[in-house]
């Protein structure tokens, strides 16, 4: 079994730095909610960039956007003005970043670090002089969410991958089940999260669990055929890509329990979704190439 799990790590880790080596651009949109359902609207390459670029997220404000970005053969967490277009290199680290996000407090960006030695740790980076911190030193994070101040839910690594819930304060961490899938969000305007479980390969099912009940957990739908990345664009919405296209799912439709397409991304000569995050009308949509 040790050795089993020493390859499955081993794997994942060489799995990052293969997958990093694609080339991959992260776009905003803009997103208007109309009387016949949403408008997806003037495309903007926001990495512009060769090699891998990739999962986004949005400061509190709404005004940057943050992502894994290629600089000198790594990925390094790169800071995207939107208005502007500015940007700025938030890490000077040997190893490389992936996941940036920023921390409920938003002095920080907490971020998953590749070390060149296979060492794998959720760090977070001062906004102010990028000095860099482990968060958790004992877990093998591969993604996460925070859900509250002091919470984050978390892919860890293992035989089998679990999901876990952490207390960034304490280190006290619970485990919620095996077998989750990548794609962790809190639901806006709640206190609940939302993951992926891939217990059953063939159907993966989006469930919702409460932050101060995780042993509360309900199915929401299955996902796309083969997707797992998705974003919420409120309580209500979620959105999923499948190669070009873009689905919504109304959480509020009782008459039409199916994903309804929102916009095929092959007019703009786009296609192979996969990460998305949404803030206030602008949604950053991650594509092959350019």
């Amino acid at each position: 079994m040790k050795k089993i799990t020493i390859l499955f790590l081993l794997t994942f880790s060489i799995n990052i730095v293969a997958h990093a080596q694609q080339s991959t651009e992260v776009y905003l949109f803009d997103l208007t909610k109309t009387e016949s359902g949403f408008e997806l609207t003037n495309p903007v390459n926001a990495s512009d960039n060769e090699g891998y670029d990739n999962q986004p997220s949005f400061t509190k404000d709404g005004k940057a956007l943050l992502f894994a970005s290629t600089r000198n053969e790594q990925t390094d967490i790169l800071w995207y003005d939107i208005q502007s277009g500015n940007k700025s290199w938030l890490s000077t680290t040997l190893g490389g970043e992936y996941s940036p996000v920023l921390t409920p407090d938003g002095t920080h960006i907490s971020a998953v670090r590749l070390d060149p030695d296979g060492l794998q740790l959720l760090y977070q980076y001062s906004i102010k002089d990028k000095t860099p911190q482990v968060l958790i030193p004992d877990l093998k994070i591969g993604y996460y969410a925070w859900i509250s101040e002091a919470t984050i839910v978390a892919f860890v690594l293992g035989e089998p991958a679990t999901l876990q819930k952490i207390n960034v304060a304490t280190g006290k961490s619970e485990l919620l089940q095996n077998n989750p899938g990548r794609s962790i969000h809190r639901i806006p305007g709640t206190q609940d999260f939302s993951f992926v479980d891939k217990t059953d390969p063939d159907t993966w099912i989006i469930m919702r669990s409460k932050l101060n009940d995780s042993q509360s957990v309900e199915q929401i739908t299955s996902t796309l055929p083969g997707a797992e990345d998705m974003a919420w664009i409120d309580d209500r919405f979620i959105v999923m890509g499948n190669e070009s296209n873009l689905y919504i799912y109304d959480l509020q439709n009782k008459n039409s329990n199916k994903w309804e397409l929102l916009a095929d991304l092959s007019n703009y000569n786009l296609n192979t979704i996969t990460r998305l995050a949404y803030h206030n009308g602008k949604l950053a949509v991650v594509v092959n190439g350019k």
